[in-house]
C-alpha cells in the first residue's frame, strides 16, 4: 500500500470513529433526556396546575400575585427547557418535501429584519442564480437557518455585515452564513455542538446541538470556522439527491 492510501485509510478510519463517538454522544443524551423528562415533568405539571388554581383563589393586585407569577413563569421555562432538551437528544420525525431553499432564507431573513434594522446590520447576499430546489422538511431546515443567523446578530457588534452566500456542487447545496462578530476560540469551537455548552452568560447551549442534529437527520453536514476578531463561518451542506 502506498503512503497515500496509508493516509486515506487513516482519515478514513478517523471519521468513522468520529461519526461512532458522535452517534454514542447523542444515544447517551437521549437517555439523559428521556429520564428526565418522565422524572421532572409530571411532577412540574402538577406544580403549575396547583399555583394555576391558587391564582384563581386570590384577588387582583393580592400581594401573592407577584410570587404566583414568578412561579408559573418559571415552571414554564423549566418545561421549555426540557422540550428543548428533548429536540436536541432525539432525531426529529422529517417532513421531507421539495423546497426552494433561497425562499427559505428569505423568510428567516424577513423574520429577522427588526433585529437587523435596530443593530444597523446589513445583509449581503451571494446567491446562485438558479432555483434551488432540494428535499428537505421545511420547518426543520428553516430553524437551523433562523438559529444560526440570529447568533451571528447578537455577536456582531453594530454597523456590522452579515454575509448570508450559496452554491450547489453537485451532490450537496450549500449554504454560508458569515458574521462580523469577535470570533470563537480554539478551544470553545472545538465543543460548539455539544449539549449543554454555551459562550453566551444566558445561553442554555442546546440551539447549535438542535441544529446538528436536523442537518445530519437530513444525511447533511454542518461545519463551523472562526477567526478571532474578524468573524464565524458556519457552512451547511444539504444532499441535493
Amino acid at each position: 500500500m502506498t503512503e497515500s492510501n496509508d493516509s486515506d485509510s487513516y482519515r478514513k478510519f478517523d471519521d468513522k470513529k468520529e461519526d461512532l463517538v458522535s452517534s454514542e454522544r447523542l444515544a447517551f443524551t437521549g437517555r439523559i433526556a428521556a429520564s428526565i423528562a418522565h422524572e421532572i415533568r409530571n411532577p412540574l405539571g402538577n406544580v403549575y396546575m396547583s399555583v394555576q388554581q391558587l391564582k384563581k383563589a386570590f384577588t387582583p393586585h393580592s400581594p401573592w400575585e407577584k410570587h404566583i407569577e414568578v412561579i408559573i413563569r418559571n415552571t414554564e421555562r423549566i418545561n421549555f427547557l426540557i422540550t428543548e432538551l428533548l429536540n436536541c437528544a432525539r432525531p426529529p420525525e422529517l417532513n421531507i418535501k421539495p423546497h426552494e431553499i433561497h425562499e427559505l432564507l428569505k423568510s428567516v431573513l424577513d423574520s429577522v429584519s427588526t433585529k437587523l434594522v435596530s443593530r444597523n446590520i446589513k445583509v449581503h447576499k451571494s446567491l446562485k442564480a438558479e432555483r434551488s430546489v432540494i428535499n428537505v422538511d421545511t420547518e426543520q431546515i428553516k430553524r437551523v437557518f433562523s438559529n444560526i443567523i440570529i447568533n451571528a446578530i447578537e455577536s456582531m457588534p453594530e454597523n456590522s455585515e452579515l454575509t448570508v452566500g450559496t452554491k450547489n456542487d453537485g451532490n450537496y447545496f450549500i449554504v454560508k452564513i458569515k458574521d462580523a462578530g469577535e470570533g470563537i476560540s480554539d478551544e470553545n469551537i472545538i465543543r460548539i455542538f455539544d449539549p449543554f455548552f454555551s459562550t453566551k452568560p444566558s445561553g442554555i447551549g442546546l440551539g447549535l446541538s438542535i441544529c446538528y442534529g436536523i442537518v445530519v437527520s437530513h444525511g447533511g453536514i454542518i461545519g463551523v470556522e472562526s477567526d478571532m476578531n474578524k468573524g464565524t463561518l458556519f457552512t451547511i451542506s444539504l444532499p441535493t439527491t
